[in-house]
C-alpha cells in the first residue's frame, strides 16, 4: 500500500520532487550507534525508491544488519519544503546492470550529466555500483 494519498495536492508534490529530485539521502542505523547519512542517485519506481551502492560500503553494511531506514530530499531555500520517508530496504538480487534493463532510460536521461561530469560509463557505474537497493516506504513526513 502507497503511503501517497493521490487526492492529497502535497501528496503530489511530494512525488514530483521524487521524480525530479537528482539527490536525496538515505539514513541507515550506524554500527556504532549513530545515524549514519549519505547523498545518493535515485529514481522513484513502482512506489519504491532505487538506489544503488557499491556492495561494502557503509550503507551496505548497516542494511544488513538493520533494514530500517530513511529517505530524505533537500528543502528549498526556505527550509519549509521538505520530504522526509521511513521504511525499509530490501537488497535486490538482481544486480545493478540487469535493472538497467527496465530503468535505464529515466536513470540515464535524469543521471547522463552527472556520468559525463565523473568521466563514468554506465557499464563502470553497473560495475562499482553493482548492488541494487529497494527502499520501500511505510510512512511520510511532509514540512
Amino acid at each position: 500500500m502507497s503511503v501517497f494519498d493521490p487526492a492529497d495536492a502535497r501528496h503530489q508534490h511530494a512525488l514530483e520532487l521524487l521524480r525530479t529530485r537528482e539527490i536525496g539521502w538515505l539514513g541507515t542505523n550506524g554500527r556504532n550507534g549513530y545515524p549514519h547519512a549519505v547523498p545518493v542517485w535515485f529514481l522513484w519506481h513502482d512506489d519504491a525508491i532505487l538506489t544503488f551502492s557499491q556492495p561494502h560500503a557503509a550503507k551496505a553494511r548497516n542494511l544488513a544488519e538493520d533494514s530500517r531506514a530513511m529517505f530524505q530530499l533537500e528543502t528549498a531555500d526556505d527550509g519549509e519544503d521538505w520530504l522526509l520517508l521511513q521504511g525499509v530496504v530490501e537488497f535486490s538480487e538482481e544486480p545493478t546492470e540487469a535493472w538497467m534493463d527496465r530503468v535505464g532510460e529515466p536513470y540515464l536521461a535524469k543521471y547522463r550529466a552527472g556520468l559525463d561530469a565523473l568521466g563514468w560509463s554506465l557499464p563502470r557505474m553497473t560495475g562499482d555500483f553493482s548492488l541494487a537497493l529497494i527502499f520501500r516506504p511505510n510512512r511520510l513526513i511532509l514540512g
